[in-house]
């Protein structure tokens, strides 16, 4: 029994083919991978592989962009993007036309650009391409002058009087008696000591208590000794 492989083509054996479990085709052994986002770590086709990996995204390239205005309707009636905005709101970059003609932000929905921001029920009101900038405004409905506005709750806020911060004043702590003694006793020691000391009439060094023990007070020392 043979069959064929449903991605390479190649026709082998029944043995030499296996089933993927998520699209349950039959691949050889070389279309097939491991399944490394599953727990059971399964074989997987590459088809599946590559889907898992890197998924189509549904939609057009402008289609971030109909979502952003149709959240921002819900708010206010006129936006103003830049262009670096609105490359970063899609993901991707726009083309040279968007950048250099201003007849590429026309309003007409039979291109994907002009569909985005229509179908979401906005139109260009104004391009300035020296700016680098585009202006939105809603489409109003029949009846309505602005667009819908969200109820934001009143709270009330509590006005309390303004207290200022008690500061408490600065103790001077007054001296103790035996420190006022103690001073006192170092200032008349002070005196004593300075009592005590001769006081020269003439400005002479006073001998040292070698020179007074080696020599009498009368005696001089000479040369010779």
């Amino acid at each position: 029994m043979k069959d064929e492989c449903a991605l390479c083509g190649r026709v082998l054996s029944l043995y030499s083919l296996r089933r993927c479990p998520r699209c349950n085709k039959l691949y050889c052994r070389s279309c097939m991978t491991v399944n490394l986002w599953s727990e059971q770590r399964d074989f997987i086709c590459l088809n599946c592989a590559r889907r898992i990996v890197a998924p189509r995204h549904v939609g057009s390239k402008y289609s971030p962009l109909r979502e952003y205005l149709r959240r921002r309707g819900q708010f206010t009636s006129l936006v103003t993007l830049t262009l670096p905005i609105i490359e970063g709101i899609i993901k991707n970059g726009l083309p040279f036309g968007a950048l250099r003609n201003e007849s590429w932000w026309n309003n007409n929905e039979a291109t994907s650009q002009g569909y985005a921001w229509t179908s979401a029920g906005w139109k260009v009101q104004s391009v300035d391409l020296k700016e680098r900038t585009v202006t939105f405004k809603k489409l109003m409905k029949e009846g309505t002058t602005q667009p819908p506005m969200r109820k934001r709750r009143k709270t009330k806020k509590s006005q309390k009087p303004f207290t200022p911060v008690p500061v408490k004043p600065r103790r001077t702590r007054k001296p103790s008696k035996t420190r006022i003694a103690k001073a006192i006793a170092r200032a008349k020691n002070i005196e004593r000591r300075m009592a005590a000391t001769p006081q020269y009439k003439f400005k002479l060094k006073p001998k040292s208590a070698y020179e007074k023990r080696l020599y009498k007070p009368e005696a001089k020392p000479t040369s010779q000794d």
